[in-house]
């Protein structure tokens, strides 16, 4: 009986581990943590003030333990920087780049990390960082990706069908979803009630129908177009670098959006058509909204924004830097499209009376913080035209680069300059600078 007995009790235990109910994906899922970054912007606006850098890297480590963005990891690697943690900085840049972080000029965000080069850990990531450029400098590199916004309808569906339970499939979405979507859920989503909001609560027959409206033969189209275009610009600025494109669906607050994975647009901004829904869009949102076709454009301006790389630190929060910024991608859209720029803002611009009024106040708005008045403020403002700053650093951009004999160079400057008020200086804008308007300068440009 003796040499029986161990085999029989082997198996016996072994049926009863195989007999423990396992846990279902349901519950694995519902088990997983998905911050509310909401909740994190006290800790982002009180930092500076008290000085707690580790501690706040910290925070946004411990809030991406389940999602694990590469971008959070980026946001980590910064504060830690600034803490003196040039170590974890380190590790949280390796994460990043695991999680699919895709900027092979990263470390120009981190100067402060290129101190010791010899490290064994930057070594590393210096050979990461090259074999991402050597992937990403060749335009056949870049696709537009759909598999995001495929992904998500099935959610939708059931979201629809079921609201108590919308927002765990929202939750489930984000966990299951293409690894871009947990990127995206930091720079645009934030947390499922916002998802919950516009989806499910504000417009859902919007987004029904702008399921049947998307579809994969208008997108090859548009990507061959697309291509073209950076084609173009490759000829124009040999560094350049071609990420994906992700179209994700978004909740009608952007068009596009980068983090450094890439770059991401919000798919739920492109529905216009003559039969496109409006119940429960805002007067912004149903003018917003964009027709498919003018995706290539909205796709190069977000491409230009992949490019950047500004070592200004004094100007780096100013409206300055914000306007430069946005408008040197629509000048760019422009120039490697072919196509002039004309919107609504140029046309309000080339009345005096706005030209005065608008001059003199961004005049006194330059190196302020607070660019409400000037950019991202559609439907919030009312004594102009939404978003000039973007119309302003066109002028700006467009001004500098035409005064400028070498060309390469000046494109390479406006994407990389490290003292953006030599671009203001630089083009026919310089007034702006002076202590006061001439009004008879203003009213003839």
């Amino acid at each position: 009986m003796k040499k029986i007995f161990l085999p029989v009790l082997i198996i016996f235990l072994f049926n009863q581990c195989n007999e423990r109910p396992r846990q279902s994906d349901e519950d694995r899922i519902a088990a997983l943590y998905l911050p509310d970054l909401n909740e994190l912007d006290p800790y982002y606006e009180t930092v500076d003030s008290t000085l707690a850098y580790g501690k706040l890297a910290h925070r946004i480590l411990e809030e991406n333990r389940d999602l694990q963005a590469s971008q959070m990891y980026i946001e980590a690697a910064w504060f830690y920087q600034k803490a003196g943690m040039q170590d974890s900085a380190l590790k949280m840049l390796h994460k990043a780049i695991d999680r699919g972080m895709a900027n092979p000029k990263i470390l120009q965000k981190f100067p402060g990390l290129l101190a010791d080069r010899e490290d064994p850990e930057m070594t590393l990531l210096l050979k990461r960082l090259d074999s991402i450029q050597n992937e990403l400098q060749d335009v056949s590199h870049f696709s537009i990706e759909m598999d995001a916004m495929n992904s998500f309808w099935p959610y939708f569906e059931k979201a629809l069908e079921d609201t108590v339970e919308a927002k765990g499939l929202f939750k489930e979405f984000i966990f299951k979803g293409p690894k871009e979507v947990r990127d995206f859920y930091v720079a645009r989503y934030h947390n499922t009630d916002n998802m919950y909001g516009q989806m499910i609560n504000g417009t859902p027959h919007y987004y029904k129908y702008l399921r049947k409206h998307l579809n994969v033969d208008s997108l090859n189209a548009l990507n061959n177009r697309t291509t073209a275009w950076m084609q173009r610009f490759k000829s124009y600025y040999p560094q350049a670098v071609f990420p994906k494109v992700f179209i994700v669906p978004g909740i009608l607050n952007t068009g596009g959006t980068t983090t450094e994975m890439g770059m991401f647009v919000g798919g739920d901004m492109y529905g216009r058509s003559d039969n496109m829904p409006s119940k429960g869009l805002t007067d912004w949102q149903n003018g917003a909204i964009m027709k498919f076709e003018d995706l290539p454009g909205l796709t190069l301006h977000e491409l230009m924004h992949f490019q950047q790389s500004y070592a200004d630190e004094a100007q780096r929060e100013s409206v300055l830097m914000g306007i430069i910024g946005e408008g040197v991608c629509d000048f760019l859209v422009e120039l490697c499209s072919g196509k002039t720029l004309e919107n609504n803002n140029l046309k309000y611009l080339r009345v005096p009376e706005n030209r005065e009024f608008i001059f003199s106040e961004l005049r006194g708005d330059l190196f302020a913080t607070d660019n409400s008045k000037w950019l991202y403020n559609g439907g919030s403002i009312e004594d102009r035209p939404h978003d000039l700053g973007y119309t302003m650093g066109y002028l700006i951009t467009k001004s500098y680069y035409n005064n400028q004999e070498d060309k390469k160079k000046a494109i390479h400057n406006l994407l990389n300059t490290d003292d953006v008020v030599s671009i203001l200086k630089g083009s026919d804008y310089a007034f702006l600078l002076q202590p006061e308007l001439n009004k008879e300068t203003v009213i003839s440009r």
